[in-house]
């Protein structure tokens, strides 16, 4: 008797568990209106101002480094490569100051001299110029041995400038007489 109570139960648990969940219960209604704007809670009081930053340092051009390419084939006494030709809107001859570096890749990791500069030992003199080109200037590297004799200008790998404009440059800092490292840091220079 008590297996066929236990029986009846079991069969009524699944007749039920079938009933309730064959049912459907209609479509969906539609979406009611939505509730009003809770209140905002408090905002605190604001924190303390920043230190004021370098004003234009967005507007600090720079190269990606560009790769040793002298436009004259072989040992010469003189010999120049094209980095870059910049318009007006890139660069104001009067305001604007312009640095060019060498980077040389030595034992100990890369080596970045700004220009110009003098390498001693091979005699060799590493300078810049913005020359009048068509529709702006050309900035380019010039290079020339200083004891006349001819040479191949190996010394850099690469070059990179950076053109710091007028409104920036007129701060009292002397970007000529910083170092690389500070520079990248201080206008924030993607390596």
């Amino acid at each position: 008797m008590k297996a066929m109570q236990n029986l009846m139960k079991g069969i009524t648990v699944v007749a039920l568990s079938i009933l309730i969940f064959s049912c459907s219960d209609g479509e969906d209604g539609a979406i009611g209106p939505q509730g009003p704007q809770g209140e905002q809670g408090d905002q605190g009081d604001p924190g303390p101002q920043g230190d004021q930053g370098v004003p234009g340092t967005a507007n600090v051009i720079y190269s990606d480094w560009i790769p040793r390419n002298f436009f004259l084939p072989g040992a010469v006494e003189e010999n120049f490569q094209g980095l870059e030709v910049l318009d007006d809107s890139e660069f104001n001859e009067n305001a604007d100051v312009v640095l060019v570096y060498g980077r040389r890749d030595g034992e100990t990791g890369a080596d970045i001299y700004q220009l110009p500069f003098i390498l001693t030992s091979q005699n060799e003199y590493y300078g810049f110029g913005m020359l009048t080109a068509t529709g702006g200037f050309s900035l380019q590297v010039l290079v020339r041995t200083t004891d006349g004799g001819s040479n191949l200008f190996t010394f850099f790998d690469d070059f990179r400038y950076v053109i710091i404009p007028g409104g920036v440059a007129k701060s009292a800092t002397d970007y000529q007489n910083m170092s690389y490292n500070d520079l990248v840091e201080l206008f924030k220079i993607s390596e």
